[in-house]
């Protein structure tokens, strides 16, 4: 039966889901195909869209709606849910003028800009400018949703992941990082008596047909999904049809794409799989930052750098790859796509440091953006505490504090997010174990009753909170200490 509250409120929504749609199209576009000559021009059309949307959220009718609907107690959680988060961001551009928000989004696409073009070039002196102007409007952009009691960096934080806090955070981090620092030294005294095959150099055209591949063994859609290159991986929900994601190619070693596309892949099969009333109601796409990096991890890893996993990795990288591969026992396979090596990267790091890699940038970002540091102080501290807790030598900025993207488009409070995930993953492993016999089902290499058990009990879960979306998924609260005793036991 319709409800004359939501139906008011429904216009409003299309029109936002259209402008999101093209805002995410023109992303895709910029980070994967435009000419370098039109970049600018089109990260000016994005910043256009980005305003449009500001705007509708000005709009009187759509307050109106939105509080009709969030004094309705006839309609349900995922309504009341929508239209809560709706208004939340209607109360910002009830304080923030339009034209200072223009402002900021043009400078977070200049940010961004920039940052594609001197991370090449190994130059952080030449971005710092446009960052810092970037970093000192998104902190206005963050004071004018500020709550009592909450640190700056802690509304960053609550925009990606509602409810969490600095001390929440710093409660599960640092049983993780005492445990992987004292565990990290000893798993590489292990590995010395590990002899790694040999990885020969393979071109990027080779390597997407071992991603074609591992996509259709984790079931993910290509008629509803497309794969790019970019210099940094994403994956974007662009439309109820539409989720597209990108890597990059590495000819010296292939396992990084792979595992990138695993990545990737995970976080689409999220975006494919959503019920069609998450759709109808305009809840796709709500879910938390940490909730999307669950499964994105998940596959990458728990799936992905299994044992069970690896005939059916290895099969296809001797077929696709190199033909010297179908030589390696499975047992150097496995070793090869779980070696642990402390680097510099963190999308390419290994399962047992990748943590680490995390909480170094939520370290640095919490002082940034809390004015404790300056953004020119960033490359010494970087520096300094991959030395501290990986034993890493930084050797270049661009391998440094410039390798991620988050930064460059104001995603700060956005890396804490990995870390849950990976912690969420492994309380979730424990259940879907009860439920089906998990890794039968890998060994099997038809993994697509897996991915059933995440639509019909994870995915169409994803729009509560976090605490409410873990419980109903596992039946308890988070619980750290899963994903150290699943490191613990692998390692």
């Amino acid at each position: 039966m319709s409800n004359k509250n939501w139906e008011a409120l429904l216009p409003y929504l299309r029109r936002e889901r259209d402008l999101f749609q093209l805002q995410e199209i023109l992303n895709y576009d910029i980070a994967t195909t435009t000419p370098e000559k039109e970049i600018e021009r089109e990260s000016l059309l994005l910043a256009d869209l980005s305003n449009q949307s500001a705007a509708l959220k000005k709009e009187e009718g759509f307050i109106k709606a939105l509080d009709a609907v969030l004094a309705d107690d006839s309609l349900t959680p995922m309504q009341h849910k929508v239209a809560f988060l709706e208004r939340e961001q209607t109360k910002l551009f009830e304080k923030m003028p339009l034209e200072e928000y223009a402002e900021y989004a043009r400078l977070l696409q200049k940010s961004n800009e920039t940052w594609r073009k001197y991370k090449l070039e190994n130059n952080f002196a030449a971005w710092l400018p446009h960052w810092e102007k970037m970093v000192e409007a998104h902190k206005k952009f963050l004071a004018y949703q500020k709550k009592d009691g909450m640190s700056l960096y802690e509304v960053g934080i609550d925009l990606f992941e509602k409810g969490m806090n600095e001390k929440k955070l710093d409660e599960v981090f640092g049983p993780l990082k005492e445990f992987l620092i004292k565990k990290i030294p000893e798993v590489l005294k292990k590995e010395e008596k590990i002899a790694y095959p040999k990885i020969n150099p393979v071109d990027a055209l080779t390597q997407s047909r071992i991603n074609a591949r591992l996509l259709a063994l984790i079931n993910y859609d290509m008629e509803k999904g497309a794969v790019r290159e970019s210099e940094h991986p994403f994956s974007d929900f662009v439309g109820r049809n539409d989720s597209r994601m990108t890597t990059h190619y590495y000819e010296e070693d292939w396992r990084r794409s792979c595992f990138s596309i695993l990545h990737e892949g995970g976080h689409c099969l999220e975006f494919q799989n959503w019920s069609e009333e998450q759709f109808a109601n305009f809840a796709d796409g709500i879910a938390t930052s940490a909730v999307y990096e669950t499964h994105s991890r998940f596959y990458e890893n728990i799936i992905g750098r299994s044992k069970e996993f690896v005939p059916h990795f290895k099969k296809a990288a001797a077929e696709t790859l190199d033909p010297s591969i179908a030589s390696w026992s499975d047992e150097d396979f496995y070793h090869s796509i779980n070696e642990v090596r402390p680097i510099m990267n963190r999308c390419d790091s290994d399962e047992l440091t990748y943590c680490l890699h995390i909480i170094i940038r939520y370290e640095i970002e919490r002082e940034l953006i809390n004015g404790n540091i300056a953004c020119k102080d960033v490359p010494s501290l970087w520096n300094k505490k991959y030395k501290e807790y990986l034993g890493v030598e930084v050797t270049s900025d661009r391998e440094g504090c410039m390798q991620d993207v988050h930064w460059s488009q104001g995603s700060f409070g956005y890396f804490p997010s990995y870390a849950l995930g990976n912690m969420y993953g492994a309380q979730i492993l424990k259940t879907i174990e009860k439920d089906i016999p998990f890794y039968e089902l890998i060994a099997s290499g038809d993994l697509s009753k897996i991915l059933q058990w995440f639509k019909e009990h994870d995915y169409c879960n994803d729009w509560m909170n976090p605490e409410d979306w873990i419980k109903a998924v596992t039946g308890e609260p988070l619980n750290p200490r899963y994903y150290i005793d699943y490191l613990d036991s692998k390692f």
